[in-house]
């Protein structure tokens, strides 16, 4: 049987391409989808979703379920981890609580069927006047300092403050989770809680935290690299250049239980070196978030999300939308309201920015509607684009 090669994103780097090999042929010998997988010996092929989803039984071995993934579109990624690899997940996250000054009281506001409900947690599709006292209540009886949440629901909350004129001096942190944080809504967030450092986390279901949000410069995250390679790869295969958007392609060293190897998990970002000084991890930029989020042109090429969300979100008209691609010249496009919204006004810019991306022939039909639902896990989608995977 021929050997396991080592990817070439990790041959000029030691620690990766020992810790690669080790799991690799651990899992050829151990676990039954990678003795056919990775059978053929050479590097790795990459594990897709859609390959993950057919095998998701023999990858799981007989082992149960200890977590899935919300299944946007399709069939939810289910997975199992053991109580090393959860501890593991656990010291980064608090090793990253370090990295803004350590853990704080605080309050988490997130989809309850999706997450352990404590004594300091909410639900997240409750109202945000209920998310609001349920936070004032944490932090004057509580001393609560810190909101966890998506940041859709931030900015949510952030939008309802500034248009009853309030503010919430008190809290020093908030944590942005699940969903991609996009600067355009930094600003939001920030006048309404005007003494709260603001962290994000990137992570997923599959393999935990992935990398964090450097508190020195925060365009970049810092990958944990300890325990997880990394690559980013171009459309043919080979990796990214610094700067250079690509696909995430992640290897898990530890969890032998649900070996995830070279599992192309559909996110986009960019490798980078981050000049902060302080914090010795390789960092990654440009976070794009989901391939699922992209739109795509006619022609066949994609449109990031991020040249068009600024011009939706900051329309006056607009307290929440989504956009729909139903097929590649036509949109639906999901928006509640604020109250006085001119909506023919609204219509008639979004024609026009759409047509100005996708072509004069570009349809868009509109529903004003009073709630966009998030995905089981809480995660809300403000772009859905073509075949979009789970």
């Amino acid at each position: 049987m021929s050997d396991i090669e080592i990817p070439e994103s990790f041959q000029d780097r030691p620690y990766a391409a020992r810790h690669f090999r080790h799991i690799a042929r651990w899992a050829r010998q151990s676990a039954p989808f990678y003795r056919n997988f990775l059978a053929g010996g050479g590097v790795p092929p990459l594990l897709t979703r859609e390959i993950l989803q057919a095998h998701n039984d023999a990858l799981l071995d007989g082992r149960p379920v200890t977590g899935k993934t919300s299944g946007a579109t399709s069939v939810p990624v289910r997975v199992h981890w053991g109580a090393p690899r959860s501890r593991l997940d656990l010291k980064d996250n608090l090793a990253y609580a370090g990295w803004y000054g350590g853990v704080l009281e605080h309050v988490k506001i997130v989809a309850l069927s999706a997450h352990e409900k404590k004594d300091n947690s909410f639900e997240v599709a409750s109202p945000v006047t209920e998310q609001l006292a349920f936070l004032h209540e944490r932090i004057h009886r509580h001393g609560a300092k810190s909101l966890i949440s998506y940041p859709t629901n931030l900015v949510q909350l952030a939008v309802h403050l500034q248009q009853s004129g309030q503010t919430v001096p008190e809290l020093e942190r908030l944590v942005c989770m699940s969903e991609l944080f996009e600067p355009s809504q930094e600003a939001c967030i920030a006048a309404v809680f005007p003494n709260a450092r603001i962290a994000a986390t990137y992570s997923c279901t599959e393999t935990g935290m992935i990398a964090g949000r450097c508190p020195h410069n925060p365009d970049n995250y810092h990958i944990m690299a300890h325990k997880l390679g990394v690559e980013f790869l171009n459309a043919g295969g080979r990796p990214c250049k610094e700067g250079e958007v690509g696909q995430i392609v992640i290897t898990d060293y530890f969890n032998r239980a649900m070996p995830f190897i070279r599992y192309a998990i559909g996110d986009l970002a960019a490798p980078v070196h981050c000049d902060c000084g302080k914090i010795d991890l390789p960092a990654l930029t440009r976070l794009l978030g989901k391939q699922r989020g992209l739109l795509r042109h006619p022609d066949g090429h994609y449109v990031f999300s991020t040249e068009l969300s600024p011009h939706i979100r900051d329309s006056v008209e607009v307290r929440q939308y989504q956009v729909i691609q139903e097929r590649p010249a036509r949109f639906l496009l999901r928006v509640i309201a604020r109250d006085g919204a001119d909506a023919a006004a609204f219509e008639s810019r979004m024609r026009e920015l759409f047509a100005a991306h996708f072509g004069a022939g570009t349809e868009m039909a509109f529903d004003w509607c009073t709630e966009i639902p998030r995905l089981p896990g809480g995660k809300y989608m403000e772009f859905v684009g073509l075949k979009d995977p789970a």
